[in-house]
């Protein structure tokens, strides 16, 4: 519990202009971009390193749950305050430290959106590779914590392979750096390894080393229309079969098409089942002929239409229909769940067939996205939340969909992390020893078990 001592130590720390209490202030942190609520006790906002180690110290000592946030993106529940405490916002740590470009790195802080970072080093010819469609607003904290990917992930890797050091506070409040600028050569454990991912339970990063990578010299975009999501699923292992390693292959289903379509007017193909939307980079010369491989396994794979992007306009609007898609979806239903259950690639037509069966079973409308080359899936159920035996379908259609992935040899999660939302189903995913091996993981970290406190490992496998 936050009494009036803690309040007192939080302004000290921070000063009064950063310490919320109102109820106004509370109710905005109760929620992220999930189905999740949880109401803090305390609004912190944090400004370096030391009013961190501070703060993790102080709640340690108490016995006071803290929850690191940034923008709030999380669609799974990990900036919710599901204890109450402290929740300690990052948004103000949003310097770019450092662009380095000899050595192809550059160092942030937490709260730098991913969408700055890659406007600091475009100049330079460089490009930050993991790219999630809310860039804009999502912080690279928030990145690191969840593992982040998006549609450039087929090719170059999630934020996992993209990070190479941090300093990290640990729950204790001491300072720690993980990795570096040199990490190929630096001789210790890979720990980013652990910490990336690992939502908030670990530590928190104040400063991260990312990877860049040369912008591609060139790029062909395409756009495959199909009459079935079946076909189009299909279509994502045959391209791969042929040794084509596309750096995009995104899937839209109808009732994303026509969204988008709707709100955008850029001229997606309306009655199309489905859509592939996948791009080539890399050199200019051999582009043309990996385009044209790919277009004609897409024919030979049911594609109705087959188009190549023209020019920068036309690729542009593409890729733009495809990040404004989440946006697009608040046209056809007052809410929307969207998970990432990720399944082998060749097990794409089996899952989607799936989804359209449950779909129809619950009488819940589900719009289908997805990170097609990963098997990674962003079905969007469609519901209204005042309508509560709508809701129960809709769990219903959620539990399937989990149990259906994991059979197939899938996951909870591909980038969105387990959070609170999915924390009922982790223990489908991990046998007793497992879950109390991530438990003493966790708690060799945080033996006060403050930080981020009741997600990602059920108590239970203490």
């Amino acid at each position: 519990m936050v009494d009036q001592a803690t309040l007192n130590e939080l302004v000290a720390i921070v000063g009064k202009e950063n310490v919320f209490t109102s109820k106004i202030s509370l109710n905005t942190y109760m929620y992220d971009a999930s189905l999740v609520y949880g109401r803090p006790e305390v609004i912190a906002y944090v400004k370096n390193r030391q009013e961190i180690a501070s703060i993790l110290k102080l709640a340690s000592i108490k016995k006071i749950p803290v929850t690191p946030r940034g923008g709030g993106t999380c669609l799974s529940g990990g900036a919710v305050p599901q204890r109450g405490g402290i929740v300690m916002v990052m948004t103000k740590m949003n310097r770019i430290l450092e662009v380095d470009p000899e050595n192809r790195v550059a160092v942030v802080e937490p709260g730098v959106t991913n969408m700055e970072l890659q406007k600091a080093v475009a100049p330079y010819g460089l490009v930050y590779m993991p790219d999630p469609a809310s860039q804009k607003v999502s912080t690279m904290g928030g990145n690191l914590g969840e593992n982040s990917g998006g549609m450039r992930g087929i090719k170059y890797g999630l934020t996992k392979d993209h990070i190479i050091g941090m300093e990290l506070v640990l729950s204790s409040g001491e300072i720690v750096q993980i990795g570096g600028k040199l990490e190929p050569i630096a001789q210790e454990l890979n720990l980013n390894a652990i910490i990336i991912g690992s939502e908030g339970n670990l530590g928190v990063a104040t400063k991260i080393i990312c990877k860049l990578t040369p912008a591609p010299k060139a790029n062909r975009t395409m756009l495959a229309s199909y009459n079935t999501l079946e076909d189009a699923g299909t279509t994502v292992s045959a391209i791969i079969a042929h040794g084509i390693i596309p750096c995009t292959l995104e899937l839209m289903d109808n009732k994303i098409i026509n969204a988008v379509e709707d709100w955008l007017h850029i001229g997606l193909p309306t009655r199309a089942g489905a859509i592939l939307l996948i791009e080539v980079d890399g050199w200019d010369a051999g582009l043309d002929r990996q385009a044209q491989q790919i277009m004609a396994i897409c024919r030979e794979n049911g594609a109705t239409d087959v188009k190549l992007a023209q020019n920068a306009r036309e690729r542009d609007n593409l890729w733009t229909a495809r990040r404004m898609a989440i946006g697009a979806i608040g046209r056809l239903a007052p809410n929307y769940d969207m998970e990432d259950a990720t399944v082998p690639r060749t097990k794409l037509p089996l899952i989607l067939k799936e989804v359209d069966r449950l779909s129809k079973e619950y009488n819940v409308p589900i719009g289908m996205l997805a990170h097609a080359g990963d098997g990674n899936l962003h079905p969007l159920v469609l519901f209204d939340e005042r309508n509560k035996e709508e809701m129960a379908r809709v769990e219903k259609v959620r539990a399937a969909l989990f149990r259906y992935a994991l059979d197939l040899g899938g996951t909870l999660s591909g980038e969105h992390g387990i959070g609170l939302a999915k924390l009922d189903f982790v223990p489908w995913a991990f046998n007793q020893q497992e879950l109390q091996f991530l438990r003493r993981e966790r708690l060799a970290f945080d033996p006060s078990d403050t930080l981020n406190a009741g997600k990602t490992v059920p108590e239970t496998a203490a």
